[in-house]
């Protein structure tokens, strides 16, 4: 996956966890790479499988195979305000996160391999903590370097 396919959305508020994907679907719909069939099924899916990982750094790793897919991309969202998304690993439970991570990958194969690449991504504190403070703008390269 190259920078060219690793968006951004700006830097900015969700009122809550839907309202985060929303932003992100928004960014990566912009660049022509989801329709809005993708992002609908991004929440969806957030219902019945939630995406919040409470790590050190709290994330959320929102994500779908939807048909709406035109190209692989990921979508970083750094929020100001953490907003709640409910865990991976128990749904009854949830965690406050400022960072959201959208994926969009078309292959079954593709997608697998590059979630478990994301996941050592976001369990590595001091990544995280780059990703919190760095300029915006240097986040794409930054992800894909760190990814390879």
């Amino acid at each position: 996956m190259s920078s060219k396919n690793i968006y951004l959305a700006a830097e900015g508020s969700a009122g809550n966890w839907e309202e985060a994907i929303r932003i992100c679907g928004k960014c990566m719909m912009e660049q022509g790479s989801v329709g809005q069939d993708f992002v609908e099924a991004c929440i969806e899916r957030e219902r019945e499988y939630p995406t919040g990982l409470p790590s050190n750094i709290p994330v959320a790793i929102p994500h779908s195979k939807a048909k709406g897919i035109k190209e692989n991309c990921i979508c970083f969202l750094r929020l100001d305000h953490p907003v709640r998304f409910y865990r991976m690993d128990d749904s009854e439970q949830y965690c406050d996160t400022k960072l959201i991570f959208n994926l969009a990958i078309q292959e079954a194969d593709d997608h697998l391999e590059f979630l478990q690449k994301l996941m050592k991504f976001v369990l590595n504190e001091d990544v995280l903590q780059q990703c919190s403070q760095m300029p915006l703008a240097d986040v794409p390269a930054f992800i894909e370097k760190t990814l390879r």
